[in-house]
């Protein structure tokens, strides 16, 4: 077999094995990406959900399996404190930055909980979920998986063994509630959230926006709540406010420390 050369005429034998692997290992498609508003509000919040769909397809090939595309849930976070006279801003793309939080932590769990969801226990404690399908759409039984399966490593593996012997398609949702504290002592915060979500390497993409303005000074009835499952804004006004850095608790980044059967 004719091997991949360099310019300078040596065998390329990292060059050659990665060629080989992009040959024999399977292949993820985002199919879709939907996402839906919903209000939510309780005796110390005042926000939204933001549900995000993803459909994926697995493709096996002869080899060995192919990891999924880690996230994408890039968010730009602007906040206006009125009461401090501050102003801020932090990006990331949430995902790198805390996988393991409670918004996004199905999908470092997607697989042992796609495998509970088919056993009928999916984990009650964790937002959003996690399923597995057939290549035609259908729920994989549990008995195609394996019953009694008692680690999440084993139920992680017995999902991507699946996987890669049958092909099939992944739904995973997530369920943001973006959201602020219900104002007190004179707090006014005013907040832009930018989402554009998707995963690492291309594929469709949903963008949202949601706009709080929420004033101790005034009734619940008079602060704004706004969400645009598209780009409809881009800034706030800081006229008048200090910049200063994102609180430590927003920026500072989690060190991923997956436990049995999570992964990026």
């Amino acid at each position: 077999m004719a091997g991949i050369v360099h310019s300078n005429g040596m065998l390329g034998l990292n060059a050659l094995n990665l060629s080989n692997e992009r040959q024999i290992m399977g292949t993820w498609n985002l199919e879709s990406v939907y996402h839906i508003k919903q209000q939510h509000d309780t005796g110390e919040l005042f926000g939204n959900h933001y549900i995000v769909s993803f459909r994926l397809r697995y493709t096996p090939s002869m080899g060995g399996f192919k990891e999924m595309p880690r996230l994408d849930w890039h968010e730009v976070i602007m906040m206006n404190e009125h009461h401090k006279g501050e102003s801020w801003v932090f990006e990331a793309n949430m995902y790198e930055h805390n996988p393991l939080s409670k918004t996004l932590e199905i999908w470092a769990k997607r697989y042992f909980e796609a495998y509970n969801t088919a056993a009928g226990q999916p984990n009650g404690l964790i937002k959003g979920s996690s399923k597995l399908m057939d290549k035609t759409g259908q729920p994989v039984k549990i008995e195609t998986l394996g019953k009694g399966l008692a680690s999440n490593a084993a139920k992680a593996d017995a999902v991507r063994n699946y996987l890669k012997r049958h092909g099939g398609v992944m739904y995973i949702e997530i369920d943001d509630i973006p959201s602020v504290n219900i104002p007190r002592n004179g707090e006014h915060k005013e907040r832009l959230l930018i989402f554009d979500c998707g995963v690492v390497g291309g594929g469709p993409r949903t963008r949202a926006i949601q706009y709080l303005d929420v004033d101790a000074a005034k009734p619940k009835a008079a602060w704004v709540r706004r969400f645009d499952l598209s780009h409809t804004m881009t800034g706030l006004k800081t006229t008048g406010l200090r910049k200063v850095s994102a609180p430590v608790s927003v920026s500072a980044p989690r060190a991923p420390l997956f436990g049995s059967g999570e992964c990026w």
